[in-house]
């Protein structure tokens, strides 16, 4: 690949000029990745795109490999758990400690509504105004959930990521949530969608279920049915790692931050300390 592929590529899936200025910038971070020898599907997938939703989950999982490889920290593309499967997993990260830690990784973009509000108010008067309540907000972590879900189970609750036969394996689903709730999402929004409104404050509560936590005896018939469907990931997912771009960075050539929440169903007490040692020199933890 070179950057006039680069450049078409852009062009072709719908990026105008504040997209195509940072075509050298976004170049120095693919040819980086060129050079490992180790991502030619990833560069290959890219030079052919002509979709914006496909090319900007692309554009991300190229920042998030290039921020690993520019601290000498070497992923895999494209793995598989098992042989017998079809699916791949995007990344492979084997630690310094013989961790395997695969990345699933997601790009959340901006529920299609509240995109579709923002451009008709931006075509009749050149600004825009979006209010979320809380049964807004609570839609929206419940679309994260389902977004976690779906990059490892069919909507029947068939497995179609991460099986147990990987030795060692640690599995993370990473999803860039930085337009979640109208670009505001925080930590507690995050400790929500994996944890429930147990693990947050009264004045943050948002009447969810979280992903990996604990059903209850005393709980209501309809939570014990939510529970059931979480089963799964449960028992397979290791943690979910929510990225942000950076503030000020840019469209396509970006810099990305971090939170990671663990399944403590999953990790023991050591393992989470050293693995997230190892992601947070690459990817550092959201600023404040």
């Amino acid at each position: 690949m070179d950057k006039q592929s680069l450049i078409d590529a852009i062009a072709r899936s719908g990026g105008k000029q504040h997209a195509l200025d940072e075509a050298d910038t976004l170049w120095a971070k693919l040819d980086c990745l060129q050079q490992t020898g180790r991502y030619g599907l990833l560069l290959s997938q890219l030079a052919k795109a002509n979709d914006k939703s496909n090319f900007l989950a692309l554009v991300l999982e190229v920042n998030f490999a290039y921020q690993f490889e520019l601290q000498g920290l070497e992923l895999t593309y494209e793995v598989k758990q098992d042989a017998q499967e079809k699916s791949s997993i995007d990344f492979l990260r084997t630690t310094s400690d013989g961790d395997s830690v695969y990345f699933e990784l997601r790009l959340l973009q901006q529920a299609q509504p509240i995109a579709d509000s923002i451009s008709a108010q931006l075509q009749k008067c050149k600004m825009y105004r979006v209010f979320m309540d809380g049964q807004d907000e609570q839609g929206e972590i419940v679309r994260i959930q389902h977004t976690i879900l779906s990059k490892v189970q069919d909507e029947k609750g068939n497995p179609t990521k991460f099986f147990p036969f990987a030795a060692n394996a640690v599995n993370i689903v990473v999803v860039d949530a930085t337009a979640s709730v109208l670009g505001a999402i925080d930590i507690h929004d995050c400790m929500l969608a994996t944890h429930g409104d147990p693990s947050v404050k009264d004045v943050y509560r948002r009447q969810v279920f979280g992903l990996f936590q604990e059903d209850k005896p005393e709980y209501p018939q309809y939570i014990h049915e939510q529970a059931a469907k979480y089963a799964y990931i449960r028992s397979m997912l290791h943690g979910v790692l929510f990225l942000f771009k950076k503030r000020g960075t840019g469209i396509l050539a970006y810099q990305l931050e971090q939170y990671l929440i663990w399944n403590p169903a999953l990790v023991d007490a050591a393992s989470p300390r050293r693995i997230f040692a190892d992601i947070a020199s690459a990817i550092p933890v959201r600023s404040t």
